[in-house]
């Protein structure tokens, strides 16, 4: 080994610093002993092994750094972590530079490092110290002897809104003379004494409100050893502060509430003693105070109550339940049953021991007679109510059955639970009568044999006189009582009665009609009749044989219309007896129909030149009453004649219409007023006069073409233009059968 290789070696061994040469391959030239001290080589051979062989934990990050330094870049770091194979963490100053050989190139790395582990840890625990302080929620800072503010925490700052520049000063210049003689004093008191002490500052917050602290100082040594330094840590305790106010303020509430309360009050043991008691418990059981005190729960107990009030008081011990309510029978001093009403609340210590019985206690005595004689009534009006015949019901605000007597059952099928709970509306047959009856109860308040219409189980009808009121509290209605009387067979009566009185009446108007036409309509021409012939067989001998054709056609032609009148009433009072038998046929022959009716009533026509004409278009096919369509017809075309002036014209028409065959049947005489055609087919009213020729009418025509033309479920009116004439019109219905 070379003299200058063998003195670099010797440098190096004695550098003050851990130091170690490696060549380009990182294997190790030279090496201090503080190198291997530092790492704890000093029994192994370094020179010429790897540094990678020594070190086989470090990392690519590491052989990273190496490899930029063989390439010329050198590196230092001031505080690294250097986990060793061990699991030792050891914190490092490095620094890696390359060397260059005789030639001027890189020959190799030169590696120094220092453990600054100790250094480190202390700032990280500094540190730590400092984000403590930070964090904590309270104002912590430290003064000296002379009030020199040296250290405080984020909180002080942020709290009392100060700055950092605050430290070095002195408590004066800081929050003014009267607080600083205040903390001053205190700092004193504690350096004077030599232990930490507590007290109470008062300083306002940003909004000018008072705020409260408590404040913990204690004497603290500086790094010169000395007691010169005083320690403060502070923690805001207004809310404290009010919750004791607030907790003195409820303690002395409650203190008078107990003490002044209109109901017995009484703190309790767990084992049932009388801890406390106030004037009213002992008014009511006849103890005084201190008697009371001397007294057990179960010694004023009634004796059937007992066991159940030992359960429930062990209950609450147990913390089985926390509160309760309940009703039992305390015994007064003169042996006396007292009703009490017993609300009892536990209270827990912080251990959640129980420690005593909250009991408020109500004589319910009075109140128990009430109930009893409460019962007595209510099972005697039950006895009523089961037993009565009418229904008695009563309802909610919202129209629910709360409450039906058992007698609902026998009308309605209906058994009274299957009624209570259920909408009153769904028994009602009729929803209208339901909201009748709630009108009227509205309006006025109630109702007296109000008819409504309910259905059974069976959905029969059932006809009931309801007497009902509407329940009123404090100005709202709350419910809806009343009775109910089953009607069913009364008004089944009332309405056979009502049917025959109606039949009745229009018996007797047939009757009366019938009666005035025989005796008026009939008459006539039977007695003209009767005239032309006296007349005629009086003046027989000097009478021509013309005159007596002439009186003989004259006498013809009354007979034949009082045959006709005949015939019209005979038809009539069968259609009003329902003796007319309805046979309807396929009608084609229209034609034939026509000049049938026009034949009959066609000496009428002659007599007062009037032309009958037929509209018929088509061919028809439709079913009817052949002999009730020829009577409509003959009765439309009478009247027509009768209401021509003579010389007029009538036209007989049919038309095929998309629902039916359209007749009509019109003239050009003296028309009808408007107001009396609304009334042409009214069978309350009878409409007729007199024709252009003084002819008289009976009004039985018209009436029997309407009674017609509804048998084939027809349809019939008139259209009048005075003085230019009148149309009838008739449908009948085309129907397949």
């Amino acid at each position: 080994m070379s003299t200058p290789l063998l003195s670099f070696k010797n440098i190096i061994s004695i550098s003050p610093i851990p130091l170690a040469v490696v060549d380009t391959e990182m294997r190790y030239i030279a090496a201090s002993e503080k190198w291997l001290s530092l790492y704890h080589l000093e029994d192994q051979v370094l020179i010429g092994r790897s540094h990678y062989e020594v070190f086989p934990e470090i990392g690519d990050v590491w052989k990273k750094i190496h490899a930029d330094c063989l390439l010329g870049k050198d590196q230092n770091c001031e505080n690294d972590p250097f986990l060793r194979a061990d699991g030792t963490l050891m914190w490092l100053k490095w620094e890696v530079r390359h060397w260059l050989d005789d030639n001027g190139a890189i020959g190799g790395m030169m590696m120094s490092s220092e453990d600054v582990t100790h250094k480190t840890n202390i700032t990280l625990n500094e540190k730590r110290f400092q984000l403590f302080m930070d964090e904590l929620p309270g104002l912590c800072w430290i003064a000296d002897n002379t009030n020199i503010l040296k250290y405080a925490n984020k909180c002080f700052f942020d709290t009392l809104r100060l700055g950092n520049d605050v430290i070095g000063k002195n408590y004066n210049a800081i929050f003014g003379s009267d607080i600083a003689r205040n903390l001053q004093e205190s700092n004193d008191l504690v350096l004077k004494s030599g232990e930490g002490k507590s007290f109470h500052q008062t300083v306002r917050d940003q909004h000018g409100h008072p705020q409260i602290y408590k404040v913990y100082k204690f004497p603290f040594i500086d790094e010169a050893g000395e007691g010169n330094m005083i320690g403060s840590i502070a923690f805001n305790v207004t809310k404290n502060k009010l919750l004791e106010e607030e907790l003195y303020q409820s303690e002395a509430q409650f203190k008078l509430a107990f003490e002044h309360s209109l109901i017995g009050m009484a703190l309790l043991t767990p084992d049932g003693a009388f801890k406390r008691v106030n004037r009213s418990l002992c008014d009511m059981l006849g103890y005084s105070e201190a008697e009371m005190k001397q007294l057990n729960i179960r010694e004023i107990t009634h004796s059937e109550d007992l066991t159940t009030t030992a359960v429930r008081l062990d209950d609450m011990t147990t913390g089985k339940i926390d509160k309760i309510k309940f009703e039992k029978r305390y015994l007064h001093k003169d042996g006396r049953v007292i009703w009490v009403v017993i609300a009892a609340t536990m209270l827990y210590d912080s251990l959640h021991n129980p420690l005593y019985y909250v009991s408020q206690i109500e004589d319910i005595t009075r109140r128990k007679e009430i109930e009893n004689d409460l019962v007595l009534s209510e099972k005697k009006y039950r006895t009523i109510f089961e037993n009565v015949q009418d229904v008695f019901y009563q309802t909610d605000q919202n129209g629910l059955v709360t409450e039906i007597s058992p007698s609902i059952e026998q009308y309605s099928g209906y058994s009274r639970k299957e009624i209570i709970g259920q909408p009153v509306s769904d028994f009602y047959f009729y929803v209208q009568d339901r909201e009748r009856i709630i009108d009227t109860l509205r309006t006025s308040g109630f109702v007296i044999d109000f008819e409504v219409r309910l259905k059974t189980k069976d959905k029969e009808l059932r006809y009931a006189s309801v007497n009902a009121r509407l329940v009123v509290e404090n100005g709202a209605i709350v419910a809806t009582e009343g009775s109910m009387r089953d009607v069913t067979a009364r008004k089944f009566h009332e309405n056979e009665l009502r049917a025959l009185n109606t039949e009745l009446t229009a018996s007797n108007e047939q009757k009366n009609k019938l009666l005035s036409i025989i005796g008026h309509d009939l008459r006539n021409p039977i007695s003209g009749s009767l005239q032309l012939l006296n007349l005629t067989l009086d003046d027989f001998a000097s009478s021509s044989a013309d005159e007596v054709h002439t009186y003989l056609s004259m006498m013809k032609q009354e007979l034949s219309n009082a045959n006709n009148l005949l015939e019209d009433l005979l038809t009539w009072a069968k259609s009003q007896f329902n003796a007319i038998s309805f046979n309807p046929e396929v009608i084609t022959d229209i034609s034939g129909l026509f000049i049938k009716s026009i034949q009959t009533i066609g000496p009428m026509a002659v007599k007062k030149h009037i032309e009958i004409a037929q509209q018929v278009d088509g061919q028809f096919q439709f079913m009817a009453d052949k002999d009730m369509l020829e009577t409509i017809i003959r009765n439309l075309l009478a009247n027509a004649i009768k209401f021509t002036h003579t010389g007029g014209n009538v036209i007989l028409a049919i038309q095929n219409k998309e629902n039916g065959v359209l007749f009509s049947v019109c003239d050009n005489g003296i028309g009808i007023p408007e107001e009396k055609i609304k009334t042409l087919f009214d069978k309350n009213t009878n409409y007729t006069t007199y024709g252009t020729s003084g002819e008289k009418g009976t009004g039985l025509g018209l009436s029997l073409c309407y009674d017609f033309v509804h048998k084939h479920g027809g349809q019939i009116w008139a259209e009048s233009d005075r003085p230019q004439g009148t149309c009838f019109y008739f449908l009948i219905p085309k129907k397949d059968n």
